[in-house]
């Protein structure tokens, strides 16, 4: 059975297969979806590897990453961190219960509202996230072989995968985006 979670399919065969199956439906978006699936499904590994020689899941390294990027002081709001999650408030208070047990981010008093404690990004985290986002940054100029030699291509095909994404983030409701940016704490 040839399907796009077999080891040996790849988008093109899985696209063809589809069209034989399915003749009377428009293939042109399932071809590209499927491309870019088997691309997020190969990203996703390489993060998986990345969090892994850290002694973190992948949503540990995506919330780790989340808080890095936030700029200082590196904090996030308890309810940020589990819509990020996409997890309940217990999940996401015992995911960050690991993460502190780990050393990579502590828990600090919110100079907004003292009922309320922020999730804050150590140095051993920084350390950690840096180390992580310089892997991923290589790996994937690495992976863009001849395009990274090329800004007029590398432009042409951030400009495309843009205009695809604008018509996902429409047919998305705001509530449903995975994509939606979240409140961080600033100075």
């Amino acid at each position: 059975m040839n399907d796009m979670f077999s080891p040996n399919a790849s988008p093109e065969s899985v696209a063809e297969a589809w069209k034989k199956e399915r003749p009377d439906i428009d293939h042109s978006g399932l071809s590209v979806v499927l491309r870019i699936r088997s691309l997020a499904m190969l990203i996703d590994q390489n993060l998986s590897e990345i969090s892994e020689d850290l002694g973190l899941d992948h949503k540990e390294l995506i919330l780790l990453f989340a808080l890095r990027r936030s700029g200082k002081p590196y904090c996030m709001r308890p309810t940020d961190v589990f819509r990020l999650l996409k997890v309940t408030s217990g999940a996401a208070t015992y995911r960050v219960d690991k993460l502190v047990e780990k050393g990579v981010v502590d828990r600090v008093a919110d100079p907004l509202d003292r009922r309320s404690q922020l999730i804050r990004l150590t140095l051993k985290g920084k350390s950690q996230v840096d180390g992580a986002v310089e892997r991923l940054a290589v790996t994937s100029a690495d992976c863009l072989g001849e395009l990274r030699d090329d800004p007029n291509k590398l432009g042409q095909l951030q400009d495309l995968l843009h205009l695809l994404e604008l018509g996902w983030l429409q047919r998305t409701p705001l509530k449903d985006n995975p994509l939606m940016h979240h409140a961080v704490v600033s100075d």
